[in-house]
C-alpha cells in the first residue's frame, strides 16, 4: 500500500508540474516449497529500504520553440501495444571514482531534460485517434497517436529516491551470479522498489491515457555510494531496442555535461510511418486484398480474439465489442478465444536470472545442431530453456503441445530496412510448437524455421492484415500461462554500454512484468567492449514463471547438462 501527498504548480509553458511524496509500505512474499540453498548462487545479504523523496514532471527545455504535433503510431505499435503494458529496465552503477560526483539526481535531471529535446514525444500525451467509420488506417478503431508540444503535455515522471545500503549489497555481482548453480533469485531483490508503481503509464492495454506519462524514470542513490537508473515506457512507444537507444543517448548527453563538452547532436528516430510504408498493398483502401491475406498464412503467427474470450476472463470489459462498433457485431466471425483456464492468476510468480558461460553456450549449440542445418546460438539456447520449461510444466498427456512465441524485430527485416534508431515497437511474434518428446535439435530447427519465415514479403502481408483489423486491441498474438511462453532477446542493444561519465554499469536487467510465461535473454556482462559475438562472454536468462515451475527447472539435472562435457 502507499500514501501519496501531492501538490501542483504551473509549468512555465502553462502545463502543470506535479511534485509528490510517496510513503511506501513494502510487503514480501515467501516462496512455496524451499529450494536447497546450496544449489543457488549467493544472494544479496539483506533487503534494503528504498525511500522515494520526490517526484516531478520533466519537459524538453526547448518546449516553447517546439510546435505542437500529433503523430499517429505505426501499425505494429497500435496492434501489439495490448500484448504488454510497458518496456522497463534498470542499470546499477557503483559509486567509485568520478561516478560519485557525476551521477547525482541534479545532474541527471538536467541531462535528461536536454535529451528530451530530441525525444519530445516522450513528454507528450498518448491517446486513441478519433474513430472514423470507413476512414484510413490511422483512424480505425483504437489506433494510437501521441500529441506533444502543448501546454497540457503530461511530461516524463522523474522520481528521486535513496537506499540505505550500497549497490553490491543489493545486486549480485557477476561472480555471484555465475557461482553454484548460476541462478539468482531476483524476486528477493525487490526490483519493483526501483521502478515506482504510481502513477500508472499511459496504457493501450487498459485504455487509460489522460494525464498519464508515457515514460517514468527513477534515480536511486545509495548511502555508501552508487546509483540505480531505472526506466519504464509505454510499450507502443518503445521496445527494448528503443529504450536502450534513448538511455545511451541520455548517457552521452550526461557525459558531455559533466565534462564541460559540447552536447552531442542527437538524431530523432521517431518516424512511425516508416514502418507502415513496409505494409503490402493499399492499407487505406476500404477493404483488405484477399491475395495478400493468403500470404499471411505462410507465417507462424497466431491471433487470439479478445472478443471471443469473455469466459474466464479477469478483465471481461476487454472482451466486449466497443459501443461505436456495435452495429457490426452480428456480422463478425470470431477467432480462437484466449485460454484463460490455462493461466492460474493466483499462483505465486518468481523471477530468476540464470547465467550461462560462453563454453556452456557452445556445448548447447553443438548439441542442438544437426548435419546440414544452420541454427544460431540464440536458437539453441531458446530450445534448451524451452525443453526444460516443458518438462517443468509436467505435460498431461505426455504428448501435450506447448507454444513458444519468440519476438522478432522488424527493423532489419523489412525492405528497405528501417533506421537502427527507429523508435516504437516494430516487432512481431513467431509461434513454435513443441512437446516433451521433441528433441533439442528439433526444437532448435523449428525455432530457426519460424524466424526465417519472416521475409519482407510476408511481413508486409502481416502488416496489411493488421492495418485492417476492425479494432487494434482485439487480436492478441501471444499469451501467458501454462502452455504459452513468450521469449524475447535483448541482445546487441547495448545493455552494458551505458556510461554516464563514471564507467559502465555493475549490473543491468530488463524488468519483466510478474506474469507466468516470460523468458528474456541478453548478454552477460562483457569482459571487454571490443566487439564480437553477443554470446562471447556468456548469456543471462531471465525467467518470470510460476514459482513452482522455476523450482522444478532448477532441480532438473538437465539444466546444467552442458556446463562441462
Amino acid at each position: 500500500m502507499f500514501t501519496i501527498i501531492q501538490n501542483g504548480s504551473l509549468h512555465p509553458s502553462g502545463g502543470r508540474i506535479y511534485i509528490s511524496v510517496l510513503i511506501l509500505n513494502l510487503e514480501t512474499f515467501a516462496a512455496s516449497g524451499p529450494i536447497p540453498p546450496l544449489t543457488l548462487s549467493r544472494q544479496p545479504e539483506s533487503m534494503s529500504q528504498v525511500i522515494v523523496t520526490s517526484t516531478s514532471r520533466l519537459f524538453p527545455d526547448e518546449l516553447s520553440s517546439t510546435p505542437s504535433r500529433t503523430v499517429s503510431l505505426s501499425i505494429s505499435d497500435s496492434s501489439l501495444g495490448s500484448s504488454g503494458p510497458e518496456a522497463a529496465a534498470l542499470w546499477a552503477f557503483e559509486g567509485q571514482g568520478d561516478l560519485a560526483l557525476t551521477l547525482t539526481p541534479a545532474h541527471l535531471r538536467t541531462s535528461l531534460i536536454q535529451t528530451l529535446n530530441a525525444y519530445p514525444h516522450w513528454a507528450g500525451q498518448l491517446r486513441y485517434t478519433k474513430y472514423v467509420a470507413g476512414g484510413i488506417h490511422t483512424s480505425r478503431s483504437r489506433r494510437l497517436e501521441v500529441v506533444y508540444g502543448t501546454p497540457t503535455d503530461p511530461g516524463v515522471e522523474f522520481v528521486v529516491a535513496s537506499c540505505d545500503s550500497n549497490v553490491s549489497a543489493v545486486f549480485p555481482s557477476l561472480e555471484q551470479r555465475s557461482s553454484g548453480l548460476g541462478a539468482s533469485d531476483t524476486s528477493a531483490l525487490g526490483v519493483d522498489k526501483f521502478l515506482p508503481s504510481t502513477p500508472g503509464l499511459a496504457s493501450h492495454s487498459g485504455g487509460d491515457f489522460a494525464g498519464l506519462p508515457s515514460m517514468i524514470v527513477q534515480v536511486t542513490t545509495f548511502k555508501y555510494g552508487g546509483a540505480v537508473i531505472a526506466l519504464k515506457s509505454s510499450h507502443p512507444l518503445a521496445d527494448a531496442h528503443a529504450l536502450t537507444t534513448f538511455v545511451n543517448d541520455w548517457a552521452a548527453v550526461h557525459r558531455a555535461l559533466v565534462q564541460n563538452l559540447p552536447p552531442p547532436n542527437l538524431e530523432s528516430g521517431f518516424l512511425p510511418a516508416s514502418l507502415d510504408e513496409a505494409a503490402s498493398g493499399d492499407i487505406d483502401a476500404p477493404s483488405t486484398d484477399p491475395d495478400i491475406l493468403k500470404i499471411v498464412h505462410e507465417l507462424p503467427i497466431y491471433r487470439y480474439d479478445y472478443w471471443a474470450s469473455a469466459d474466464g476472463s479477469p478483465a471481461p470489459e476487454l472482451s466486449k465489442i466497443p459501443p461505436h462498433l456495435a452495429s457490426i457485431a452480428d456480422t463478425l466471425e470470431l477467432g480462437p478465444p484466449l485460454p484463460w483456464k490455462e493461466w492460474d492468476f493466483q499462483a505465486p510468480v518468481s523471477n530468476y536470472l540464470l547465467h550461462f558461460s560462453a563454453e556452456e553456450l557452445a556445448h548447447i549449440w553443438m548439441a542442438a545442431s544437426s548435419p546440414g542445418e544452420t541454427i544460431s546460438h540464440l536458437d539453441a539456447l531458446q530450445a534448451h530453456i524451452w525443453s526444460l520449461l516443458i518438462r517443468a510444466r509436467i505435460p498431461e498427456p505426455p504428448d501435450e503441445e506447448f507454444y513458444l512465441h519468440t519476438i522478432i524485430g522488424l527493423r532489419t527485416r523489412v525492405d528497405p530496412p528501417l533506421s537502427p534508431r527507429m523508435l516504437g515497437s516494430p516487432v512481431l511474434p513467431a509461434r513454435v510448437r513443441g512437446t516433451r518428446s521433441t528433441s533439442l535439435a528439433h526444437l532448435a530447427r523449428r525455432i530457426r524455421a519460424a524466424v526465417a519465415a519472416y521475409t519482407p514479403r510476408r511481413i508486409g502481408a502481416a502488416l496489411h492484415q493488421m492495418a485492417f483489423d476492425i479494432d487494434a486491441r482485439r487480436m492478441l498474438p501471444v499469451f501467458y500461462g501454462r502452455r504459452n511462453t513468450i521469449f524475447t532477446a535483448w541482445t546487441r542493444i547495448g545493455m552494458y554500454e551505458m556510461d554516464f561519465g563514471g564507467g559502465r554499469p555493475y549490473y543491468a536487467q530488463g524488468v519483466m512484468p510478474m506474469l507466468d510465461g516470460l523468458v528474456q535473454i541478453m548478454e552477460a556482462m562483457p569482459a571487454s567492449f571490443t566487439g564480437g559475438n553477443w554470446y562471447q562472454d556468456g548469456a543471462t536468462v531471465s525467467l518470470t514463471l510460476a514459482t513452482e515451475v522455476i523450482q522444478r527447472m532448477l532441480k532438473d539435472p538437465l539444466l546444467r547438462k552442458y556446463r562441462e562435457l
